[in-house]
């Protein structure tokens, strides 16, 4: 015996079909600084050409936006008018029925481009020299569109574009003095002054703490590498500057706990990375996790 569906049904189930195939889909996305860590909030906006609907990432960075299909720019705004910044990003996007994640956008630096790029190309003199002019330029008033970096609330007075361009060229300093010229002295003095001011600037924590772990220091290497990790969002410096990624952040921590004689949370947590290190960490992390499994 054959089960027949009533007409009425049938009919209802292509209407429902009918409107909804082909007329509209979702897009989904993340908003990041140069340092991998998210954006959100009501500072930072997407919006869609033709829509007056305004979508605020979430505290991870992450939004969603339903439309009709059809071809839309997309706008991304981060605006901050104590600091005095303000950044948009325009990209083209195409709204089909279905979901799409169209991935991470990340608001990069706007004025350290050149100094940074002769730092991968391993011209540390030339980019130590670029970083100084800038961290001058901002010091004199005479660069308007300067670096986003990420802050903690402080005073009116410490929010300024000024701040805000000679902190920047101060972390690109500490990582040109270490990691390239390997003079630590001022590597450290130059990340220590990127931090004033009240700002969180993760990426110069992550230097302090490879001087630290260099100078023995366990506990201060743990306490910096721990304050960027607790940070919601992925740390990765490799769009600017050198290959580390959250993954090898932990083993810097694992050895830092190492070195303090904490050899059980050291174990630990090399373990929660290790399959990590092998698919995403970089050439140090792999031989550090090989040290270190050597040395227990």
């Amino acid at each position: 015996m054959k089960f027949k569906i009533p007409i009425v049904l049938i009919i209802s189930l292509m209407l429902i079909a009918g409107c909804h195939t082909g007329s509209s889909g979702a897009i989904s996305g993340r908003v990041v600084d140069g340092f991998g860590n998210p954006l959100g909030g009501t500072g930072v906006t997407v919006t869609l050409s033709s829509k007056e609907a305004i979508h605020n990432p979430d505290r991870w960075g992450n939004f969603y936006i339903y439309a009709p299909v059809g071809d839309y720019v997309m706008t991304i705004a981060f605006s901050n008018p104590d600091a005095g910044l303000d950044f948009t990003q325009e990209e083209n996007v195409r709204i089909i029925n279905g979901n799409q994640d169209l991935g991470t956008f990340t608001l990069l630096n706007t004025q350290n481009f050149e100094a940074w790029k002769l730092y991968r190309e391993g011209d540390y003199m030339g980019a130590t020299a670029l970083f100084n002019e800038q961290a001058e330029l901002a010091r004199s008033g005479q660069v308007l569109d300067l670096p986003w970096m990420r802050y903690t609330e402080g005073e009116p007075d410490q929010n300024t574009l000024l701040t805000q361009g000679v902190l920047s060229a101060k972390n690109g300093l500490g990582w040109c003095y270490t990691r390239g010229l390997g003079e630590m002295g001022p590597g450290k003095q130059n990340y220590l002054e990127s931090l004033s001011a009240g700002y969180n600037n993760y990426d110069a924590m992550v230097g302090l703490a490879g001087i630290a772990v260099s100078e023995g220091d366990g506990q201060a290497a743990l306490d910096y590498i721990n304050q960027v990790i607790n940070e919601p969002g992925y740390y990765d410096s490799s769009q600017i500057h050198d290959s580390i990624s959250e993954v090898d952040l932990m083993m810097i921590k694992s050895l830092a706990e190492f070195m303090l004689f904490q050899d059980g949370d050291s174990i630990d947590t090399a373990e929660s990375a290790r399959d990590a290190v092998a698919t995403e960490g970089n050439a140090g992390s792999k031989n550090l996790l090989e040290v270190l499994d050597s040395l227990r």
